[in-house]
């Protein structure tokens, strides 16, 4: 297996399917960028085609599909199907749910496990603020198709100091009753936040403190190897998530691979500088050797920054 001097290897692959959103999140992008109409995207063979060759050399544990938004995808279930059929033991997808109500169902069938929806405020107004759409009730009402359809759910809420820090309870509180398992992110240095002089995290210590104060004392669960999230259990048996990439980085043990939209690979999210796989195989270059060079790009303590947003990688 291709290893580093930190024993890193790659066993779960980020592929973000297109760059565009129908979102426009103010921790992704500084002002509200309308969905564009243009289509530039890999086809499903072409997914394929690279995932199989990176399987057949890694072994992939796990293939989480991002965006953009990648639920706007044209062929989103037949890509899932696709991979299932290559043997990748889990199939993920994060989305922003805004659309998820019509597919979440044929996803399930197609062979997805897992899904990721983020949902950053629990009122109509907050949740505009957040992601400058109206789209709050579809979002909520393609979480519930996810769960109505079988699908393990987890729900992400990215925290902006000064703007949804006051949605921790209700996005716990909503996620339990639902029999979801909430996360809270810290925010990152990505895109226009990359230079910024102040970023407005709201960190680790900072939610911790806000749940204890409705909740009572916290029972940290053991970090899982290469996990990015920490967890915690409530007294009355509850638990959540906290992806503190600030205050709790995780790049030591990262086995994280990532492919853009068109189909350049990424070791590492610090790096805005990926390897073009078509036309590296163009030129016979070898798919070992570009992965020993991905895996060089990885840090050895912390995330460092990349002027890419996660409308282009998908965090």
């Amino acid at each position: 297996m291709i290893r580093d001097g930190f024993g890193r290897s790659f066993q779960t692959l980020r592929i973000s399917l297109l760059d565009r959103c129908n979102f426009a999140c103010t921790y992704c992008v500084d002002e509200d960028v309308r969905l564009s109409r243009k289509n530039s995207f890999l086809e499903v063979d072409e997914w394929i085609r690279i995932v199989h060759e990176l399987h057949s050399l890694l072994h992939l544990k796990k293939v989480r599909l991002t965006g953009g938004e990648p639920t706007l995808y044209p062929h989103l279930k037949i890509l899932v199907r696709e991979l299932k059929n290559l043997g990748i033991p889990q199939i993920s997808l994060t989305t922003n749910g805004s659309i998820l109500s019509k597919q979440a169902s044929d996803l399930k069938n197609a062979g997805l496990d897992s899904i990721n929806v983020s949902l950053d405020a629990m009122t109509s107004e907050s949740f505009q603020t957040m992601s400058r759409r109206s789209a709050f009730k579809q979002t909520l009402k393609g979480i519930d198709a996810a769960v109505d359809s079988g699908l393990k759910v987890r729900i992400n809420c990215t925290l902006v100091r000064g703007k949804n820090e006051d949605q921790i309870i209700p996005i716990l509180e909503y996620s339990w009753n639902k029999g979801i398992l909430p996360r809270f992110l810290e925010l990152m240095k990505m895109g226009y936040l990359q230079n910024s002089d102040t970023i407005p995290i709201f960190s680790q210590k900072e939610i911790l403190d806000r749940v204890e104060e409705h909740y009572g004392t916290l029972t940290p669960q053991t970090r899982k190897l290469s996990s990015t999230a920490n967890y915690w259990n409530t007294e009355n048996g509850n638990s959540f998530g906290i992806i503190a990439n600030e205050s709790a980085p995780f790049c030591s043990d990262c086995d994280r691979l990532r492919l853009d939209s068109k189909g350049s690979l990424y070791g590492c999210l610090s790096s805005s500088t990926g390897f073009p796989l078509p036309k590296l195989r163009e030129q016979g270059i070898d798919m070992e050797q570009i992965l020993i060079l991905a895996l060089r790009q990885k840090q050895d303590v912390r995330f460092k920054g990349s002027d890419l947003t996660m409308m282009a990688i998908g965090g």
